[in-house]
């Protein structure tokens, strides 16, 4: 039994070595579906001070650059993309205006930055090329919005509900095929954001209140006596205060007579951390005071406006 059990050890291993040396024609397997699960980014908190760049619109020696905004600042709308209707029927979302001012690429770069150091980024459009669409031009319109989103690595899409001579219009279709790819239903932690005024469109706000993460107003001429009004109004419209964020400007983007009393802002700011803990306010435009020059001819960099809003509304 020893030489047979031997004898089998040996041709065994013979075996395994004839195995290991013979030449493997088989051509490598392909590799199969990405399984890899990417960790969605949920917005966990809101955001409490957004400022609008007034890329498109604005001289530059009016407004403060991409890249002088303080770390504080939460998200960036960038002023102002354009979802509509292309010469041949299709969809769009254009930068086209501020690309006129501006070299597109060096606008990414700067976005990319900013986001580099967890501040958001995000698209604003006006809204009147989404009303009352149908399901197929509202799906259309969305998958373009996606997709320009994903090329561009922004952050979402800020909705202005301004719509020329009519107050107030139905946009609930585009929201709904937006809130496939943005916003809170979308579970992509991409952001889908709304700014109106004086409760123009606070029936549209109360509609689409699931699929909007928070309502900006631009009633810039508010003061500190009056802000609670529409805290609790538009509050009420999309279901919590912390989803309301009190717009104010300094007035070098803001039609004459209507920019925030000097010195407002900051009660606004203290008035809003007592009152409604959670609320937050919006800048129009950023960086009014940047290219203003001392006495020597210097520009300044001043962008002590955002600075200060911060303290008071951070504290």
């Amino acid at each position: 039994m020893k030489f047979t059990s031997t004898l089998y050890v040996a041709l065994v291993a013979l075996l395994i070595f004839s195995i290991s040396c013979k030449r493997d024609d088989t051509p490598p397997g392909t590799n199969g579906p990405d399984t890899t699960v990417t960790p969605v980014k949920l917005l966990t908190k809101r955001p409490l001070l957004v400022e609008y760049w007034g890329g498109c619109c604005y001289d530059r020696s009016s407004v403060g650059p991409l890249d002088a905004i303080p770390d504080s600042v939460d998200v960036v709308n960038i002023f102002t993309l354009g979802i509509g209707k292309t010469t041949a029927g299709g969809w769009e979302f254009e930068h086209r205006g501020v690309s006129g001012q501006n070299n597109w690429s060096d606008v990414l770069t700067l976005a990319h930055n900013l986001q580099k150091r967890g501040i958001r980024v995000v698209g604003t459009s006006f809204a009147g090329n989404l009303v009352n669409l149908s399901g197929t031009e509202a799906a259309a319109m969305a998958k373009v919005v996606k997709d320009s989103l994903d090329n561009w690595q922004l952050d979402g899409v800020d909705l202005d509900l301004e719509y020329g001579n009519v107050t107030s219009a139905n946009i609930d279709s585009g929201i709904i095929a937006l809130a496939k790819y943005i916003g809170p239903d979308s579970k992509t932690g991409r952001l889908l954001s709304v700014v109106d005024y004086n409760n123009r469109n606070i029936a549209q706000i109360r509609r689409s209140k699931k699929y909007i993460d928070y309502v900006m107003t631009m009633s810039y001429w508010n003061t500190a006596a009056n802000v609670m009004t529409w805290i609790k109004s538009y509050g009420d419209a999309i279901g919590d205060t912390k989803n309301v964020l009190i717009g104010v400007g300094a007035g070098c983007a803001i039609n004459a007579g209507q920019a925030t009393p000097p010195g407002q802002e900051l009660k606004i700011a203290d008035t809003l951390r007592k009152a409604a803990p959670g609320s937050g306010m919006m800048e129009f435009i950023f960086g009014c005071s940047y290219h203003n020059k001392d006495q020597n001819g210097n520009i300044t960099k001043d962008i002590s406006y955002t600075t200060k809003i911060i303290e008071h509304l951070k504290k």
